[in-house]
């Protein structure tokens, strides 16, 4: 009876993708993946015969479905919502900066190294709904059910919670991406100042006169 694997083919794809992402295609090496998992580079080539197979491997599978935001189905719409909107955001902005890391790495090494395909999307987009409706899906029923009680004034749900995702996702590719800013801004003090906007405009601190 041969030897267990020490680490299965889903360790070896985590550790590959991780560090492509950190190196790139041409600076990553098999060496590298290796200490990440404590075994052989020559163990990965059970998973993987080249460094290339191994890329398009990981970098083009289908990632499990993460929905990040599935808490808002426990939240019943009474809730103070600028606490919710903060809980959403501090969720949410780390899980794009990390899926953001891993997409920018997938456009450019998938550009570059021959006969891999065309870019994969990290899900299956023929499977409807896809992660991002459905966690746009648990914001937008939040929504409707605050305003259903009374803590958030809003026309259109479904816009707003459209709208206030696109506010994080647009904090995350104007600071990873464009580098907009020179200095880094904190996301404690960009939600500070984005909460304040939607508790003037949305959030119900008490009946106007």
């Amino acid at each position: 009876m041969g030897r267990a694997a020490r680490v299965t083919r889903s360790d070896v794809l985590s550790a590959a993708r991780e560090t492509f992402v950190e190196r790139g295609y041409e600076g990553a090496r098999l060496s590298d993946i290796a200490a990440r998992l404590g075994v052989s580079a020559a163990a990965l080539l059970r998973h993987a015969p080249t460094k290339r197979d191994l890329f398009v491997a990981c970098m083009g599978e289908t990632e499990p479905e993460t929905l990040p935001l599935a808490f808002l189905e426990t939240c019943n719409g009474t809730e103070d919502p600028r606490p919710v909107l903060r809980r959403v955001a501090e969720t949410l902005v780390p899980f794009l900066e990390s899926r953001m890391r891993q997409v920018v790495a997938r456009w450019v090494y998938f550009k570059t190294v021959p006969g891999v395909g065309r870019l994969p999307l990290p899900f299956d987009p023929a499977a409807r709904p896809t992660p991002p409706q459905r966690n746009l899906r648990c914001l937008e029923d939040y929504f409707e059910r605050a305003v259903r009680r009374g803590r958030l004034r809003l026309d259109d749900p479904r816009a707003a919670a459209l709208a206030f995702l696109a506010t994080l996702h647009s904090y995350v590719f104007l600071q990873h991406v464009m580098e907009i800013l020179e200095d880094p801004m904190p996301l404690d003090r960009y939600l500070d100042t984005v909460l304040d906007i939607w508790a003037d405009g949305a959030a119900r601190k008490g009946k106007r006169n």
